[in-house]
């Protein structure tokens, strides 16, 4: 699936990219008429068609959602250590195994 993802991303981008090439020239000034406002709203959606496809290909998702998960391990690893330190039982239990081991 990843790799049918990619190459629809490649294939959109292309398209956006031909569409951009060829409709640059035979777009009207960008005035301030309605002409204008229209060669402005086109131009502005065909880069947010190539700019997403390209985010896709580019793969900023996989890096994010990496950063994510090593957020979340030390965040969660976090908590347990603060869980075991805080509570008076859990002091006090750790003391005693330290205790165990000397006397060992």
């Amino acid at each position: 699936m990843k790799r049918n993802q990619t190459s629809r991303s490649f294939v959109y981008m292309t398209i956006g990219l031909a569409l951009l090439f060829y409709a640059l020239p035979r777009l009207p000034q960008a005035t301030w008429s309605l002409e204008g406002a229209f060669t402005i709203a086109w131009l502005s959606f065909s880069v947010l068609i190539i700019g997403a496809n390209l985010y896709q290909l580019i793969g900023v998702d996989k890096e994010r959602q990496a950063s994510r998960k090593q957020h979340r391990a030390w965040f969660a690893g976090g908590v347990h250590e603060f869980q075991r330190g805080y509570f008076p039982d859990a002091k006090r239990e750790m003391r005693q195994q330290k205790q165990r081991r000397f006397m060992s």
